[in-house]
């Protein structure tokens, strides 16, 4: 474990009982450690087990997500104390936030290269990836559950539960073909985004990405939501990988060594311990 000094920059993330780097699993939290190796920060890491997040928000003075009651603590979070005033502990959570503190005050390389047009962009791309895991839900979530530590498990399990109103493990189908209707209803809206990065193709610098050779955080967007599913139910992931004649896939691949980085563990003391 490395200790942690005021001048890094510290990013807290969902524990997992993954190994490597599949132990970072959350679509939120990938987009944030993807933007973090793509601009090649030096950053120390922890990871929180659910039932954990809110209290160690609430002791670095993190303002509640008003908009969300039932999860008002919500991870990623970085603390950058150089870098923000307020709170005084420098903390900030919430992944589009992040971003954008990322791109002002560590501005190369940008994770939005068009300005306020690559923002626009990477809000619409959000949209359009909740589209895609909607109708797989049922398939994920209790996939998800299988792959988190006790603690983190139990309180996924509970509160999922009282969100969609019926036991998490309930959700799951009866029959394969279900199973794979619900695929094929993502597969579908995945198809928007392949039509988008088909799109870049015409650009004048052509690439593997939706602004054509210039990544940005749209790019990110699509790519947290594949690996959320190559850690969970893996049968989507390998469908969505192959919508688009391979573009869905070049991005993916053209996204690794972002995806995979790892700053340096932390040990973070919990100021209360909740059930």
């Amino acid at each position: 474990m490395a200790s942690r000094t005021n001048d890094t920059l510290h990013f807290f993330d969902i524990a997992s009982r993954l190994a490597g780097p599949s132990k970072s699993w959350s679509p939120n939290t990938l987009k944030t450690r993807l933007a973090l190796n793509y601009k090649k920060i030096p950053y120390t890491q922890s990871f929180i087990s659910y039932p954990d997040i809110a209290p160690v928000l609430r002791a670095l003075s993190v303002p509640p997500n008003q908009h969300v009651s039932q999860r008002p603590f919500t991870l990623p979070a970085i603390v950058d104390s150089k870098r923000i005033a307020t709170p005084s502990s420098g903390a900030l959570m919430d992944s589009f936030p992040i971003a954008l503190h990322l791109d002002e005050q560590y501005p190369s390389p940008p994770l939005f290269p068009s300005g306020n047009a690559s923002r626009v962009l990477a809000l619409a791309v959000r949209k359009l990836m909740l589209n895609v895991a909607a109708p797989v839900l049922p398939l994920q979530l209790p996939a998800i559950a299988k792959i988190l530590d006790p603690r983190g498990r139990d309180y996924f399990v509970r509160t999922r539960s009282e969100m969609f109103g019926q036991p998490l493990m309930s959700m799951l189908p009866n029959d394969m073909a279900a199973e794979e209707n619900m695929i094929a209803q993502a597969v579908k809206e995945m198809e928007i985004i392949a039509q988008m990065l088909k799109t870049s193709d015409s650009l004048t610098e052509s690439g593997d990405f939706l602004e054509g050779s210039r990544v940005g955080y749209a790019d990110f967007t699509i790519v947290a939501v594949l690996a959320w599913f190559y850690r969970g139910e893996r049968r989507i992931w390998r469908q969505l990988l192959q919508v688009g004649d391979g573009r869905v896939e070049r991005l993916w691949d053209a996204c690794q060594p972002w995806l995979d980085g790892q700053g340096e563990d932390v040990e973070w003391g919990i100021p209360e311990r909740a059930s």
